[in-house]
């Protein structure tokens, strides 16, 4: 079986590059993924012993290569007889005969891998671990979150918490890093991976999983938050219908100011954007229809149909059909694609 010997002291490279590939199916291929490599294998169908007979180094262009014969013998390189310790140039496809004799000895063809049947290999980034950390927990992100405008990131179980403690408290969500008045809130699967990728270079990183179960427990943010902010307006003169058409251009969904089946919001009302329209409504806890179960991004047609709420000019609101269970569905056929 060929094999490749040991490599000189020159930088090796990480990925196969080239191989020689035998004509006879019984040997297998001289895998090459040095930059500078002497052969040994096989150079004779009738015997199994070893030879070093050539020493194959990598051109700068990476597309073709130097080949010194190593041996006592001549070597054939596309029918030109090269002596011992002679240098020539080979390529792609150049076929090598290890003898001076193409009918005595095995004959190879020198192949480059193309760069897509090279091995997979990962981009490496250096990452500062205390730049992954969540101001609140000071524990490596889990879940994490990005805030807006100022983009800081937390866990969201964490953030989720603050953000339940500060409506309560107060008329404007902070910043847990930076103070800066928060208004709108979302899952990053950006740093989501990095996260993991984290996790996975530093095991000893990775909290319990009692520690997770409860981060998850807080966690409520699914899909994009629209915060609102602001004081709660004490009207000191009587409700005009001038005050009701400035009011109506201020809110959000349909539910803002008017209760509809038992529901209604508040100032401290969080609303989730829906994907499908762009339209704004309240993001609930309860078992209403809200988030898709497969990509759990938020879509409303499901919610403001179980609402009883119709479509109309006044807010974005996307059919029901946009977004129903898929029970529901109906397909009228399958279409295939006929290959040859």
């Amino acid at each position: 079986m060929a094999e490749v010997g040991e490599c000189s002291a020159s930088k090796p490279s990480r990925e196969i590059w080239a191989k020689l590939e035998p004509s006879d199916s019984r040997f297998a291929d001289v895998d090459i993924s040095s930059n500078e490599v002497v052969i040994c294998s096989e150079i004779t169908s009738s015997s199994s012993d070893k030879h070093e007979w050539c020493k194959i180094t990598r051109n700068s262009d990476l597309h073709s290569a130097k080949m010194q014969n190593k041996s006592s013998n001549a070597i054939l390189v596309d029918d030109t007889m090269v002596q011992n310790e002679e240098v020539v140039d080979i390529k792609c496809g150049t076929e090598i005969i290890p003898g001076p004799d193409r009918e005595v000895y095995l004959n190879f063809r020198f192949k480059v891998v193309p760069v897509q049947e090279s091995s997979n290999q990962q981009l490496e980034i250096s990452i500062d671990i205390e730049h992954a950390k969540c101001c609140i927990c000071l524990n490596i992100w889990h879940d994490v979150v990005t805030v807006a405008p100022c983009l800081h990131n937390f866990c969201n179980g964490c953030f989720s918490e603050w953000l339940r403690r500060s409506q309560e408290k107060r008329s404007t969500v902070l910043c847990p890093h930076c103070r800066a008045v928060v208004q709108f809130v979302g899952r990053n699967h950006y740093l989501h991976n990095i996260e993991q990728s984290i996790l996975q270079a530093h095991s000893s990183l990775r909290r319990s999983d009692e520690e997770v179960a409860l981060l998850d427990s807080y966690a409520y943010i699914k899909s994009n938050l629209v915060i609102r902010n602001g004081k709660k307006h004490r009207r000191k003169r009587a409700h005009s219908p001038i005050d009701e058409e400035s009011d109506s251009i201020e809110l959000p969904c349909p539910q803002c100011g008017t209760e509809i089946n038992g529901f209604h919001c508040n100032q401290t009302t969080v609303h989730l954007q829906c994907q499908g329209c762009g339209g704004m409504m309240p993001s609930r806890n309860d078992s209403v229809p809200q988030h898709c179960l497969g990509c759990d991004r938020a879509f409303c047609g499901a919610y403001w149909h179980a609402q009883m709420v119709a479509r109309s000019d006044s807010q974005p609101m996307c059919s029901h059909e946009t977004f129903k269970p898929i029970s529901e569905r109906t397909s009228l056929g399958f279409h295939f694609l006929r290959t040859k």
